[in-house]
């Protein structure tokens, strides 16, 4: 793994984490001000988080790999137009393809805790979880889009 790729994905793994400790914060706060507290939040709000970062964390990993090959199969001499063209192709169809590898491992992951929220509500609150699901998905977007602009 180069340097280059480690910085990048330290960058991307701080707002994750944090987010896994603000976003359940924020949910469990939000019940707790409408009255409607269980210690169900707790662990649905939790799991709603963790579940994301880990789906978004196969993700980069699993597309990091490629990229990673990618850059040492490439080096550091000139290269063709007609190089090129032939490098691009061939790792577009790579990334591609770790794409769907990794999205048929992480549906699974997703799919399992919804249904482990839904078949057991006296541990997991389904409102708590999906709220933090998707709250942790926006945070890991919003935070994705302020690093592009900084790389």
């Amino acid at each position: 793994m180069n340097d280059n790729y480690r910085k990048t994905l330290l960058l991307q793994l701080i707002p994750m984490i944090a987010g896994i400790l603000v976003v359940p914060g924020g949910v469990i706060g939000g019940f707790a001000l409408f009255n409607k507290f269980r210690w169900t939040v707790i662990t649905a709000a939790f799991l709603g988080a963790i579940i994301a970062f880990l789906y978004q964390l196969l993700l980069i990993i699993s597309i990091g790999k490629v990229f990673d090959s990618a850059a040492k199969e490439r080096g550091s001499g000139e290269m063709s137009e007609e190089e090129i063209a032939e490098f691009k192709e061939k790792y577009k169809k790579r990334v591609s393809n770790a794409a769907k590898v990794s999205y048929i491992l992480r549906l699974p992951l997703l799919g399992v805790s919804a249904l482990c929220v839904f078949l057991i509500p006296s541990v997991f609150n389904a409102i708590a979880f999906v709220i933090a699901l998707i709250t942790e998905h926006l945070l890991i977007m919003v935070s994705g889009l302020l690093l592009k602009g900084r790389t």
